[in-house]
């Protein structure tokens, strides 16, 4: 069986820069809902354990033809997850599994408030 690379690139929404330290779950659509299901009755299967953004912000996993989903878990120290932290859905086929499908996952900068001193 033929297999190609699922990816997700993680950067900074405003500098296009990669990010180290974002936590993704990979999922396959199994339960033929559209969209994806982590919970409930029949949920979507989830694939290995999640997988850290290293220095070049990515997480690749190399899979058979099927649909799937990227779960951001855990954003990088210094950033907020998404307000929707599913991407997807990545459809890998026999026509595009050599050069593999591949998302990307902005975050902004969690907002420094000051203080006050008392």
């Amino acid at each position: 069986m033929p297999l190609g690379d699922v990816t997700v690139i993680k950067e900074d929404g405003a500098t296009g820069n990669p990010l180290a330290g974002g936590s993704f779950q990979l999922w396959e659509e199994t339960n033929g809902i559209p969209g994806l299901q982590s919970t409930g009755g029949d949920p979507d299967t989830g694939i290995g354990d999640p997988c850290t953004t290293g220095a070049d912000g990515t997480c690749t996993r190399t899979l058979p033809t099927g649909v799937y989903y990227w779960q951001e878990t855990q954003a990088p120290p210094g950033y907020d997850l998404p307000a929707d932290p599913v991407f997807g859905p990545l459809v890998l086929t026999e026509e595009n599994i050599a050069e593999g499908v591949t998302v990307t996952a902005e975050n902004t900068p969690t907002p420094v408030t000051a203080g006050e001193v008392a």
